[in-house]
């Protein structure tokens, strides 16, 4: 079996994915430039990259911002005809058996089980004796209030024991990552802090460069100046419970200088229109979908991002890091990933009870009756996103590099 030889002083490192997306790109970009690490991505599926229509946005979506740039990737060929990521075996890339053997990595970084190629790269690294570094978004906040079928319940935990113990590391994107890891046997010693981020200069420096254009986009929608808007930006489909937050909304009726925006576009769209129109909401504005390049404008002219669900498969919500490092404000639910470790309450912004629309309401009542204190929380915002990036990211990955000994 050949190899490539690494370059002089550095890990050569193999990262799977199903697909390019936004979040990890410039991750990506960052890792390929450590005078420690030679890197190579591996996609699975042209998904993101390519046009491709997304179920839940109702709408075919290109991506306008770079995802391919800055790193060595490869597109492995799938044995399906229809390239598209949808469930376990829409991914099916024997290439990886070739790539792994070959290239013989100092490690493998996989991104859970949820397709069948990451279950052949698994056995294949095993067998070649690469380590595999495991990174996934699962909590047991998720799987306690999902209930699943008797037999996924029987044989889940004694699967994930199983894959564990082939794993030479865990990537741990948060504390309630962190907490899933440990309750299926993974070592403490071996869970490496790998914060889930997104590029927190782009956006705060996005941010800051459009507040006129922010400006200018409140004044277009009749939103009064000094009332404090509220931002949804999310598919529009019920595990982002959006009726949820207009039903909390409109109990805010008889307060003053206050909006809410709602981003997104899905199934549930004409569902939040009829009841926009139906309880009268005035001041409640849908704009569509709208890409990675102008979310930050929406950022600009907001001032509390909302994150009213809870019950998405393994949700961390990066919107939630791109909320606070554009400074803004937060009211998010309990069992969103990201706020046991980003939203400090009253701090930065209020956790709610998921599901509790009285108590949502009134969260959004004590942001929408003090302006200040919104301000005040938006930077306090940026401040715990400065610990919480892409640095840290990059550190985490290459301590766990150096104790595999990659």
């Amino acid at each position: 079996m050949s190899s490539t030889p690494a370059k002089p002083g550095r890990r050569r490192l193999a990262v799977l994915n199903s697909h390019p997306i936004q979040y990890f790109a410039p991750l990506y970009r960052r890792l390929a430039r450590q005078p420690e690490v030679d890197l190579t991505v591996y996609y699975c599926s042209h998904q993101g990259a390519e046009g491709y229509y997304d179920p839940g946005f109702m709408r075919t979506i290109k991506w306008d911002v770079p995802l391919l740039d800055g790193y060595n990737y490869k597109f492995l060929r799938n044995m399906l005809p229809e390239d598209r990521v949808n469930g376990f075996t829409s991914l099916i890339n024997p290439g990886i058996v070739r790539e792994i053997r070959k290239e013989r990595y100092a490690a493998l970084w996989l991104h859970g089980y949820g397709y069948l190629t990451d279950l052949i790269a698994l056995a294949t690294a095993r067998l070649c004796t690469t380590p595999v570094l495991y990174h996934s978004e699962s909590s047991l906040v998720y799987d306690a209030r999902v209930r699943r079928p008797f037999h996924v319940r029987l044989i889940k935990p004694p699967f994930l024991r199983l894959l564990f113990r082939q794993c030479a590391g865990f990537l741990a994107i948060g504390t309630l990552n962190r907490e899933f890891y440990l309750s299926h046997g993974a070592p403490p010693e071996r869970i490496y802090h790998v914060p889930y981020s997104v590029d927190n200069d782009y956006f705060a420096n996005r941010v800051d460069d459009l507040v006129a254009d922010g400006q200018a986009l409140r004044q277009a929608m009749g939103i009064p100046a000094g009332a404090v808007v509220f931002l949804f930006a999310a598919k529009i489909s019920a595990n982002k419970s959006p009726i949820e937050l207009l039903q909390a909304y409109e109990r805010l009726r008889n307060l003053p200088n206050k909006a809410l925006i709602m981003v997104g576009d899905g199934e549930l769209r004409g569902r939040t229109e009829a009841y926009v129109a139906e309880k009268h909401l005035h001041d409640v504005h849908h704009v569509g979908f709208v890409n990675q390049s102008e979310l930050p404008r929406y950022y600009a002219m907001s001032d509390v991002f909302m994150r009213p669900d809870g019950l998405a498969k393994g949700d961390w919500g990066l919107s939630v890091n791109e909320a606070m490092a554009s400074g803004l404000a937060l009211i998010a639910t309990d069992s969103i990933g990201a706020t046991r470790d980003l939203v400090k309450n009253g701090e930065n912004g209020i956790v709610v009870r998921f599901g509790d629309i009285d108590d949502l309401a009134h969260a959004m009542r004590r942001m929408a009756s003090d302006p200040e204190a919104c301000r005040r929380m938006g930077m306090r915002s940026r401040e715990i996103m400065s610990q919480w990036s892409y640095d840290q990211c990059i550190s985490g990955v290459l301590q766990a590099l150096r104790a595999i000994g990659g």
